[in-house]
């Protein structure tokens, strides 16, 4: 399969300055009549780019040459995508089509809070606040879609430091009503963000703002965002990268129904820290680290319901040097792979069609225009 660059018009129409300013930036491409499998966010680091990849099409979109922000993440909740510009504070809604910006709001500071906010996911509740934890200030804050603060959440009494590292938000149906329920890493801010607590998962009732309860999670250090599938909440949990034998380290599924959770395969078993995971069905595929100074990534595939490792690092069907893969996602039966290695046309993103037994076989990448960070379908 191959692609070519195709560039929103868009972005021809309009610039976003750096952190100011609230409110639309750009209308909504009519994305030709086509819509993404997936949609993409990549970054150098020192500038950022989004858009939206087609299995048959390629690349439908790339927003690139603006002012994204140097650190992203890609938000998915209800049927909606957001850009979340964590070093601006600020989150960027893009088309769930075609992955092209629409308007974008500042993140309201908390009463007290001062410096950096880095806000690090978007979870949409039923009425369309959007609900936003922060990691550099202990509070998970709810806002309007013009950005106006209408809650405030504080987090500080979660953690002996004082900032429990908010990193993550997924809202549920229940039977007992919508909750929001919260990663808490709980890493020592004062130690280099060390692992060396148990993480909490935190059930908010989203009607009333009021914290149900914690919960602790069997694996330590989640990194990422959760991802939903099977009516249950996936997450990768490396522990220490420098450590890749941790019990407490592995694939984790959170069942929000009961409030529980634990390790369906433990780092220990795969050798490896896990960086991301994407499920379907039975299946889990996750991007690995080893323990070497560069956390060379690898990846593999699991049977979530045994716990059994299907494809290791040892058999991997794709193995890099440094820490060069990041985003994952399984469309159907296509599992797509970001990587970070600049071929001669542009980034990589690896596709593999995977079989019943969660074996992967090689199909011709698409190429994007910088270094991805993230993949995700809008559910």
């Amino acid at each position: 399969m191959t692609s070519t660059f195709a560039r929103s018009a868009a972005w021809a129409l309009v610039g976003i300055a750096g952190c100011g300013g609230t409110g639309p930036v750009a209308s909504s491409a009519a994305c030709g009549g086509q819509s993404a499998d997936a949609l993409w966010v990549a970054s150098d680091y020192s500038s950022s780019s989004v858009g939206g990849l087609s299995l048959a099409l390629g690349v439908l979109s790339d927003a690139s040459g603006v002012d994204l922000g140097a650190d992203p993440a890609l938000a998915i909740s209800r049927g909606r995508a957001f850009f979340v510009a964590r070093d601006q504070s600020a989150i960027i809604e893009i088309d769930p089509h075609c992955g092209t910006p629409v308007s974008r709001v500042d993140v309201p500071a908390p009463p007290g809070a001062f410096g950096a906010l880095d806000p690090q996911d978007v979870g949409v509740a039923r009425d369309g606040s959007l609900w936003v934890p922060l990691f550099d200030v202990p509070a998970l804050v709810v806002m309007g879609d013009n950005g106006e603060l209408t809650r405030t959440i504080d987090l500080s009494g979660y953690d002996g430091d004082g900032n429990p590292n908010a990193s993550s938000v997924a809202m549920v149906d229940t039977a007992l009503g919508e909750k929001a329920f919260v990663v808490l890493e709980r890493l020592d801010d004062s130690d280099g963000y060390a692992a060396d607590q148990a993480a909490w998962m935190l059930r908010i009732d989203v009607a009333t703002a009021f914290v149900e309860g914690t919960v602790v999670l069997a694996g330590r250090n989640p990194f990422g965002l959760m991802v939903a599938e099977g009516g249950v909440l996936w997450l990768a949990d490396p522990g220490s990268w420098s450590d890749a034998n941790e019990a407490n380290a592995g694939i984790e599924r959170f069942d929000p129904a009961t409030s529980t959770s634990q390790l369906v395969v433990t780092e220990s078993d795969l050798g490896a820290s896990v960086a991301e995971v994407a499920v379907s069905g039975s299946c889990g595929v996750a991007i690995v680290a080893d323990a070497s100074a560069a956390n060379a990534t690898s990846l593999v595939t699991v049977d979530v319901a045994s716990g059994a490792i299907q494809t290791s690092v040892a058999n991997s069907p794709l193995s890099t040097a440094g820490y060069d893969l990041e985003g994952l996602e399984i469309v159907g039966n296509v599992v797509m792979v970001g990587d970070r290695r600049r071929a001669a046309d542009g980034y990589p993103v690896h596709l593999f069609n995977m079989d019943d037994s969660c074996q992967l076989s090689p199909v011709d990448p698409v190429m994007i225009s910088q270094p991805p960070v993230a993949l995700r379908q809008v559910r």
